[in-house]
């Protein structure tokens, strides 16, 4: 892509600091929340840098991951704080009416920050992820069920009976990432800047094996109170199944629900021409809620009457 502005820093949340990128210029800017929750933005989001040639594109590493503070006190380890967390990076980098796009569990901190804090956002992307842990994990064993193989016994049966050693045990799990999560590339994440403390804490081990403090997180009794536009996008194969998306939407007063077909779970990393087609279906909702809010602010022609 031509040069654009870069810039990067540190800014102060609850429990630390945390790292962000900014690049590019003009608005309404757009914010980046990664998923994981443990795993670091950088380089999850390089296939949406060519988004900062029409406006500025900010992403910020939660607190515990990549470059950001560690996390050493597990208490940290809440949806509260990374909902403050949320805030505080908005407020300390100064972003005006900011679209957001979270994925995955960044989606699940987008569409709790906007229930229960109003936010003065100019949209919310809610990309593959769930408003109901406990509905999830189910959807997403019915899933593996549904794969040839064995998969579910072979990973969910194996932890269950403490089989995990077993080398085909990650022949399994592999098997589930290629059918749900990503299915044409590979995922290359260092797991040097992961914490596997975050994920077992808020997850425990799989996302068809919930454990931790997020297994009984629903948020579908207050999604009516969402009031900014919501775009709520998903793959074709995402283990975040379409049908749970839709009633996300139906429950959202101003939203629409886009499936994207030949995708899973993440949709930015699979081969071309997906990785390319998902981040423009986020281009032309923000331009199009860009365009409406111009609309609605432009003056009525004609004198008083």
């Amino acid at each position: 892509m031509s040069a654009v502005d870069v810039t990067e820093g540190r800014v102060s949340v609850p429990g630390g600091e945390v790292w962000w990128r900014r690049m590019g210029r003009g608005g309404p800017p757009l914010l980046l929340v990664h998923g994981g929750p443990g795993y670091p933005s950088d380089p999850l989001f390089a296939p949406f840098e060519p988004l900062a040639r029409e406006r500025e594109v900010i992403w910020y590493d939660q607190l515990g991951v990549g470059r950001s503070d560690p996390v050493e006190d597990a208490s940290l380890l809440t949806v509260d704080r990374f909902l403050d967390e949320l805030g505080a990076v908005v407020e300390g980098l100064g972003l005006e009416r900011p679209h957001v796009y979270g994925h995955s569990w960044g989606a699940m901190l987008g569409l709790q920050f906007a229930a229960q804090r109003a936010p003065d956002w100019s949209s919310l992307v809610c990309a593959n992820g769930p408003a109901s842990v406990p509905r999830f994990v189910e959807e997403v064993r019915g899933l593996l069920a549904g794969l040839p193989g064995d998969v579910l016994d072979r990973t969910y049966g194996r932890e269950l009976r403490g089989e995990t050693a077993d080398p085909d045990y990650a022949v399994a799990q592999d098997a589930y990432m290629r059918a749900c999560v990503v299915r044409t590339a590979e995922v290359g994440l260092d797991p040097r800047l992961m914490s596997l403390d975050t994920f077992t804490t808020l997850i425990g081990r799989a996302d068809y094996h919930v454990t931790g403090t997020l297994k009984d997180w629903d948020m579908f009794d207050e999604l009516h109170r969402i009031r900014v536009p919501t775009l709520v996008l998903g793959g074709e194969f995402d283990e975040c199944v379409p049908s749970h998306l839709a009633d996300i939407a139906a429950r959202i007063p101003d939203s629409e629900h886009i499936t994207q077909y030949g995708a899973a779970h993440m949709g930015f990393l699979e081969k071309e021409p997906l990785r390319t087609e998902y981040v423009a279906l986020i281009r032309d909702h923000m331009a199009r809620i860009d365009a409406r809010s111009r609309s609605r602010k432009r003056p009525r022609q004609g004198g008083a009457r």
